[in-house]
C-alpha cells in the first residue's frame, strides 16, 4: 500500500514532475490531430480518386483501342457475374485545347489536357463522374453534353439576339447573328475539367470563368494511322468537372464518345467505333483483386493479340496513394520524438529523485522494504506520469479534432487571413478521421516509454544497501 500512497504524493507535490506530464500531454495530443487530419485528407483523397476512376479499368495495349468492345464487355460480365453492376467503353486520347478568353478577344489560351470520350450516362454509373458536374453557379448538373438553348444564349451572338428581341423586328440581322451563333455554339458539347477553364484570384474571392458557358473550344488530337496525323474539333463548353483533385481538374476533357470516335477516324465502315478502355463497376465488398486476375486471364484468352491490361483503380494511383502513406509514417516518427523527449525528462527527474531520496531510501529498507517494492514505486510512479499525461492528451487531442473547424474560423480572425483555404482544396470544411487503433497505439507507446524511462532509476534505487544509504550524505 505504501507504494502507491508515495507515487500519489509525488506526482501532488514534486511540481518538476509537472513538465514531463506536459511533454507527454503535448506529444499524445499533437500526434492525434496530425493523424485525425492526415487520415481524413487520405480518405478524401481516396474518396476522390475513386469516385473519378472506377473499380476496375481494362485498358488496351494499343492507342487505337480495340473494335470488339461488346464482346469484351459481355465476358467481363460473365466472368464477374453478380459482382459486375455496369461497364461503359471510353476512348481516351491527349491533346491540346485552346479557347479565346473574353467577349470578341484575340487572346488565346492553350492548354495539354486528356480528352476523354464517354456515354455520360453510362459513365455516370461506373462511378461518382455525375456527382462532380456543376455549372458557372456552382449548381449541380445531370451527365449530359446536350447544348441547350440556355446555353447557347450565354454566347456572344446568343447575347445580341436575346437584346434583339426588345427592338422591332429585323429579319435580315437576327439571321446575320444567328449564323454567327451557328458558328461560335458547336453543336457538339464538352465538360471541361474546372482548372481549365476558371482563373483563381484567392483572398476569398470567387474565381474568374476564363472559359465561360457557352463558349467555343478547340481541341486537337492525333488521328488513327500509321503515322499519326492531327485532328481538329470544335466544342461548345456545357459545364465543368469538379472532383477537388488538380491532376483531373487541370486535365479532364469530357466529350461525346461517337464524336471522338469519329474525329479520330475510329469509325470502321460498318459502323462500329473502337474504344481503348472499359470502366467497370463492382459489388461493394466483392474482391477487385481476384476479379482483376480472373478478367486479365479471360479477356488473354478472348484476344490474346489486343494485350489488355486490367487493373483496380488503387493500383493506377499506386504511387500517389503509396507516397501519402509514406509521409504519414515519417511525419509520426518525427512527432513521436516529442514523447522520446518527455521520456529523457523523465529519467532526469527518476535520477535526480534517486540521489535526493538515498537516505529515505536506506531508511524504508532498513523498516522492511523489498528490493522489488523500492523498484515498484519508481516504476509506479513513470506510468502515473505516462498515465496522466497520455490521458490528458488523448482528451485534448480528441476535442481539438472535434472543433478543428471552429478553432480554424477563431484563427483565421485573429490571423486576418484564411489558415485553411477551402478554394484550394474544395472541401467546405477540414477532414478528420480518428481511427480508434491508432489513438490506442499512441497513448500505448507513450505509457511504454514512460515506465521504460524509469526503468534504470528503479534498479538503481533498488539495489542500494541500506547501511550505504543512510550514510549517504
Amino acid at each position: 500500500m505504501y507504494k502507491y500512497l508515495l507515487c500519489w504524493r509525488y506526482l501532488r507535490t514534486r511540481y518538476i514532475a509537472l513538465a514531463s506530464v506536459i511533454s507527454v500531454m503535448l506529444g499524445v495530443a499533437t500526434m492525434i490531430v496530425v493523424n485525425s487530419v492526415m487520415a481524413g485528407f487520405a480518405d478524401k483523397m481516396r474518396d476522390r480518386l475513386h469516385g473519378v476512376l472506377a473499380d476496375l479499368i481494362v485498358e488496351s495495349a494499343s492507342f487505337d483501342g480495340f473494335y470488339n468492345f461488346e464482346e469484351v464487355m459481355a465476358r467481363i460480365k460473365e466472368v464477374g457475374g453478380k459482382d459486375v453492376l455496369a461497364t461503359a467503353p471510353t476512348v481516351e486520347t491527349p491533346g491540346m485545347l485552346s479557347y479565346r478568353f473574353g467577349p470578341g478577344s484575340q487572346d488565346v489560351r492553350t492548354h495539354p489536357v486528356q480528352i476523354i470520350g464517354v456515354e455520360p450516362t453510362e459513365r455516370a454509373k461506373t462511378g461518382d463522374f455525375a456527382e462532380h458536374l456543376f455549372n458557372e453557379e456552382g449548381r449541380q448538373i445531370p451527365p449530359s453534353f446536350e447544348v441547350t438553348e440556355e446555353v447557347r444564349a450565354k454566347s456572344p451572338a446568343g447575347q445580341r439576339l436575346r437584346a434583339l428581341q426588345s427592338e422591332p423586328d429585323d429579319a435580315f440581322m437576327r439571321q446575320l447573328i444567328e449564323k454567327e451563333q451557328a458558328d461560335q455554339v458547336p453543336m457538339q458539347g464538352a465538360i471541361v475539367g474546372y482548372a481549365i477553364a476558371t482563373y483563381h484570384l484567392g483572398h476569398g474571392k470567387q474565381d474568374l470563368y476564363l472559359a465561360a458557358e457557352g463558349s467555343k473550344i478547340s481541341l486537337a488530337f492525333p488521328k488513327q494511322g500509321k503515322v499519326p496525323e492531327p485532328g481538329m474539333d470544335a466544342f461548345t463548353v456545357v459545364g465543368y468537372f469538379k472532383s477537388g483533385m488538380s491532376e483531373y481538374d487541370s486535365t479532364h476533357v469530357y466529350v461525346p464518345i461517337r464524336d471522338l470516335q469519329r474525329a479520330r477516324n475510329l469509325i470502321r465502315a460498318d459502323g462500329r467505333g473502337a474504344v481503348n478502355s472499359i470502366q467497370v463497376k463492382v459489388r461493394d465488398g466483392a474482391d477487385i483483386d481476384a476479379l482483376a486476375d480472373k478478367l486479365q486471364l479471360s479477356l488473354h484468352k478472348l484476344s490474346p493479340s489486343a494485350y489488355f491490361h486490367v487493373s483496380t483503380w488503387e493500383q493506377k494511383q499506386g504511387p500517389l496513394l503509396a507516397a501519402v502513406a509514406v509521409e504519414q509514417s515519417i511525419l509520426n516518427i518525427l512527432l513521436f520524438f516529442i514523447i522520446a523527449v518527455a521520456g529523457f525528462g523523465i529519467l532526469a527527474i527518476f535520477s535526480m529523485i534517486v540521489v535526493e531520496k538515498t537516505r529515505d531510501i536506506g531508511i524504508m529498507k532498513a523498516l522492511g522494504a523489498s528490493t522489488s517494492g523500492v523498484r515498484n514505486i519508481f516504476l509506479g510512479y513513470g506510468l502515473l506520469l505516462g498515465a496522466v499525461g497520455s490521458g490528458v492528451g488523448m482528451i485534448g487531442g480528441l476535442l481539438f479534432v472535434a472543433y478543428i473547424n471552429e478553432i480554424e474560423k477563431l484563427l483565421s480572425i485573429i490571423l486576418k487571413h484564411k489558415v485553411f483555404d477551402d478554394s484550394i482544396y474544395y472541401f467546405d470544411r477540414i477532414p478528420t478521421l480518428v481511427e480508434p487503433h491508432t489513438v490506442a497505439a499512441i497513448v500505448a507507446g507513450a505509457m511504454l516509454i514512460a515506465v521504460g524511462a524509469s526503468i534504470w532509476p528503479a534498479r538503481r534505487a533498488a539495489k542500494m544497501h541500506p547501511v550505504r544509504a543512510l550514510r549517504y550524505e
